[in-house]
């Protein structure tokens, strides 16, 4: 079983990759199919529900490899599929990494 501190990191890269991910401009511009029709369409709150949307589907598609470990492997280690887990979701981050680092004010 995998220590529950070890989706702390995961979350993390998440959330980094759901602010500066350029699929968050896709989220953006398919509002009206899911944002809610009683709620008030504010580009901000838009944009922040986008990135919430976006963060979840990373924890959600990076924890799939994870949980396949876990079941499939003989001994099961809880420490290897939380290193998976991380894996994945970093892979999954990559995108989003040149838009991060020109936030941070290193890219050009």
């Amino acid at each position: 079983m995998m220590d529950r501190n070890a989706l702390v990191p995961v979350m993390a890269v998440a959330i980094v990759n759901g602010i500066f991910s350029p699929w968050v401009l896709a989220v953006f511009v398919l509002y009206p199919i899911w944002y809610p029709f009683w709620a008030p369409p504010y580009s901000q709150a838009v944009y922040m529900v986008s990135a919430l949307i976006l963060s979840t589907l990373t924890v959600m598609i990076s924890g799939v490899p994870a949980a396949l470990y876990e079941r499939f492997a003989p001994d099961g280690s809880g420490k290897v599929a939380a290193a998976i887990w991380l894996g994945c979701a970093l892979l999954l981050t990559l995108p989003a990494v040149p838009n991060a680092l020109r936030a941070l004010g290193f890219g050009g």
